[in-house]
């Protein structure tokens, strides 16, 4: 199953959509700020909406297989998810800012799946609201790609749970002389902030090439489970970290009396 599409937001509320691209409704309905006699069950209910469906199944269902158009889920994280224009439908007749501003995010991702670079174009400029400089962009972006092929790498490996907090701590510890909350602190940052949201260019790419190496070492010695792994992650921060103080040793102003 493919993963569940990258949600956005409205009024503050994440609309979230499921592995099959349902929108939530329930998100729907939040972000309208729960308006009286318009949750999705009233809305299913109405004649209209039965119309709606009955035109959908002919022309929508054939598309999605044996997905169902509206379907629900349970827990404290479920609710009920609609087909992406059955969600435009309910949008409308919830709100027409809402409707606006949902259909003008799925007309955006329409464009970006034609055309990835538009993905990048977005993040770019997120990150550029953030006050991110143009070289901590590009390291963030490289840094990105190699995380994921570490947690990829991991998990084929064995690393379960806790494990993957084992081992970025792991790579911290070597590189920056403490874990994730001793970054934290040190920046000043939030309790749940992302460390690699706050990292200098060096910084990045000295954690890019450490878990680049670790991902490569890993499956170069078939390290299994949590310990084995954060060990080889461990190694490899190690190696980049001398490479860094060799550098920086290496660079410090000679005196006048140093030979040439």
């Amino acid at each position: 199953m493919n993963a569940a599409p990258i949600p956005f937001a409205f009024n503050g509320v994440i609309i979230r959509r499921d592995d099959s691209g349902r929108v939530s409704m329930t998100d729907l309905w939040k972000a309208a700020k729960s308006p009286r006699k318009k949750k999705p069950a009233e809305w299913l209910a109405r004649e209209s909406t039965q119309e709606l469906l009955e035109v959908a199944r002919n022309l929508i269902t054939p598309q999605m297989g044996q997905l169902e158009l509206i379907a629900s889920q349970a827990g404290r994280y479920g609710g009920t998810y609609a087909q992406q224009t059955l969600a435009l439908s309910y949008a409308k007749w919830l709100s027409p800012e809402l409707h606006l501003a949902v259909n003008q995010v799925f007309f955006e991702r329409q464009a970006e799946q034609k055309n990835p670079d538009k993905i990048l174009d977005r993040a770019e400029a997120a990150y550029r609201r953030r006050g991110f400089t143009e070289a901590q962009i590009r390291a963030r972006f490289l840094g990105k790609a190699t995380r994921g092929r570490l947690v990829s790498v991991l998990a084929r490996h064995g690393v379960q749970k806790h494990g993957y907090r084992l081992c970025t701590n792991a790579t911290y510890k070597p590189l920056w002389g403490g874990e994730a909350a001793d970054i934290r602190v040190r920046k000043n940052l939030p309790e749940k902030a992302n460390p690699r949201e706050h990292m200098s260019e060096k910084e990045l790419v000295g954690l890019h090439l450490a878990e680049l190496l670790a991902a490569e070492g890993i499956e170069r010695v078939q390290a299994r489970g949590n310990q084995q792994c954060a060990d080889e992650c461990k190694r490899a921060a190690q190696s980049v970290a001398r490479m860094i103080t060799s550098h920086e040793e290496g660079s410090r102003p000679r005196s006048s009396g140093s030979p040439q």
